[in-house]
């Protein structure tokens, strides 16, 4: 049984055993580059959360405690109606449909807090995140090397140049 929830500053702890029970590879999809540690102040910037222009919802695997699953959007500071979103599901819990759980809450959530546009950058090879954002209705927006861009319009550009 999953429960599921948003992210809070006291799982910090938790939030670490979750990215230290990643492996090498499921770190470099999600960061998009080798991520051997988490630094204080990047685990301060994930687990102080304002909820509105930076959110996460997790995945408590109520059996084991652990989190098996994180996805989060954060705004774009050029653009404060656009946010970037960011999904994480533990290699043992891959392709059981968390991901897919996580992401439709959290758009959601990006949707009731006025939030335009979901953007997200995933390796080219990295398939499943491709296919994960598709079924959400995101969209090929380019290309750059090995980086695939993607976007989801939550309200039509009309309404937001009304707005």
């Amino acid at each position: 049984m999953l429960e599921i929830r948003t992210l809070r500053p006291d799982d910090r702890e938790i939030l670490v055993d979750a990215f230290e029970r990643l492996s090498p590879f499921t770190r470099y999809q999600r960061f998009l580059t080798p991520k051997p540690a988490l630094s204080s102040s990047e685990l301060d910037y994930l687990v102080k959360l304002d909820h509105r222009t930076r959110d996460a919802v997790i995945a408590i695997d109520e059996d084991s405690g652990h989190i098996v699953g994180v996805a989060r959007y954060a705004i774009h500071p050029s653009a404060p109606t656009t946010a970037d979103i960011a999904v994480t599901v533990a290699d043992d819990w891959q392709s059981r449909g968390v991901g897919t759980m996580l992401s439709r809450v959290l758009v959601r959530r990006a949707r009731d807090h006025g939030i335009a546009a979901l953007t997200a950058t995933t390796l080219h090879d990295n398939f499943r995140s491709r296919k994960l954002l598709r079924r959400l209705g995101f969209k090929a927006q380019g290309r750059d090397g090995a980086f695939v861009e993607l976007a989801l319009e939550l309200v039509p550009s009309a309404d937001r140049l009304a707005a």
